[in-house]
């Protein structure tokens, strides 16, 4: 609650006030200049009602003394006086008084007086406050690390911090008046811009890649909220932005170190099972053929013992190489653990997948490997299977070839085999 300071020698006076004002504000009072000095350095009050004619210090010298003091400076004067001459008003108002109230009392006007002066002071101290959390946030805004830049409703730049004008190379001078990208940008895929987005009132994030001095791409996580004004209407877009390019790296090596096998740079059995339940159900929807290949490398475990670990992971490594190299885009190779290695390839009937299957034997075993001061020379077996309408999942259809990759090995190796079952094209 505000607090009125009533300095007036004339008791009646003091008591006369104070009914009247006491249910607007607190009330404290003194009777002489000096008195009110001390009450006004301890209380800080909101306003002060302050008798001209006073023993010791008179109204205008205590006006004087308050205004000359930091503490009780603000604190808003209104001289009480039954003088209405000009020269005593002029005289006060020099003082540093803002307002007379006239003896005799006439209650209404010393009300409405006081309730204005008042709401005048809480209106000036809501203002000091806004005031110093605007000057706290423009130097948060400032200092941030984050891009921050304000535009108006034509996303026109009115403010940019400084590491927003450090992102674009532009001096901050430069780019008022200027259309950021990231505004112009498209919201979503098939809509509008970002800038008509927040402008219909919406909120709206999202990552951009935004062309940094001499060109370069980063991408930013980007947060853009409206403004509205007192009629409700969008007045200004505040957009800020952070680079993330770092982060969407360190995300996409975690996202191809959980997909990809260590060793060979294919796909890892994870990925290559789910991939293979994807192009099961698209099978069911289209209906196109799909095959796999089960590979393994004949007589792994001998290149091991010949020649040592690091030679049976180079081998690995060329039988992936190789197999990769032979295939189109849509086929998928992925290591499925050990010397084994598993081909899915959509769209291709089993006579398809039976000739590439034997090219790919045909080719591992006519290379050498070069290992050190020799080669290594090896072959290997093949089992292959075509989707049917008894495969109701992708992990049947890797049983299927795994079991003709068996009868391979059981045939003498470096061959290859076709699932017999019903439903297979051959």
């Amino acid at each position: 609650m505000q607090l009125i300071l009533i300095v007036d020698d004339a008791i009646e006076n003091v008591r006369l006030l104070k009914n009247l004002l006491q249910d607007m504000a607190r009330v404290v009072f003194a009777h002489d200049g000096l008195g009110a000095l001390e009450l006004a350095a301890h209380h800080r009050p909101d306003l002060i009602l302050l008798d001209v004619m006073m023993p010791r210090l008179d109204g205008y010298q205590t006006c004087v003394q308050l205004k000359e003091d930091p503490a009780t400076r603000d604190s808003p004067v209104i001289f009480i006086t039954g003088a209405d001459a000009d020269s005593d008003e002029e005289r006060g108002l020099a003082a540093g008084a803002i307002d007379y109230i006239t003896k005799p009392f006439a209650p209404a006007i010393v009300r409405s007086r006081v309730k204005n002066h008042l709401a005048l002071v809480a209106a000036n101290a809501a203002l000091r406050g806004a005031n110093e959390s605007l000057r706290k946030f423009k130097a948060a805004v400032d200092c941030s690390s984050a891009a921050v830049v304000i535009a108006n409703a034509e996303a026109r730049i009115e403010y940019v911090n400084a590491a927003y004008a450090a992102d674009s190379g532009v001096a901050r001078e430069q780019l008022l008046g200027q259309i950021p990208f990231l505004l112009t940008a498209q919201a979503q895929a098939g809509g509008g811009s970002v800038r008509d987005a927040v402008l219909g009132g919406d909120s709206w994030r999202g990552e951009l890649s935004l062309a940094q001095p001499g060109g370069a791409l980063r991408w930013h996580d980007v947060s853009c909220a409206p403004v509205y004004d007192e009629a409700g209407r969008v007045s200004h877009i505040v957009a800020v932005h952070a680079d993330v390019t770092e982060r969407r790296a360190m995300e996409e090596e975690l996202r191809r170190l959980s997909v990809t096998d260590s060793l060979t740079g294919v796909a890892n059995r994870r990925h290559l099972m789910a991939l293979g339940e994807r192009e099961i159900e698209r099978r069911r929807r289209s209906t196109k053929p799909l095959s796999l290949l089960m590979l393994d490398i004949d007589h792994f475990k001998r290149v091991n013992d010949t020649y040592g670990h690091p030679a049976g992971d180079c081998v690995i490594r060329a039988v992936a190489s190789r197999c990769a190299a032979l295939l189109r885009s849509t086929d998928t190779v992925g290591r499925i653990g050990g010397e084994e290695f598993a081909i899915m390839l959509p769209m291709t009937p089993l006579a398809a997948a039976h000739e590439l299957a034997e090219r790919i034997r045909r080719e591992i075993a006519a290379k050498v490997v070069p290992w050190e001061d020799t080669g290594i020379a090896f072959t290997v077996s093949i089992g292959l299977a075509q989707v049917n309408d008894n495969s109701s999942d992708f992990a049947s259809l890797v049983g299927r070839a795994d079991a003709a990759l068996y009868a391979a090995k059981q045939g003498g190796r470096n061959r290859t085999v076709k699932a017999s079952r019903p439903g297979d094209a051959q």
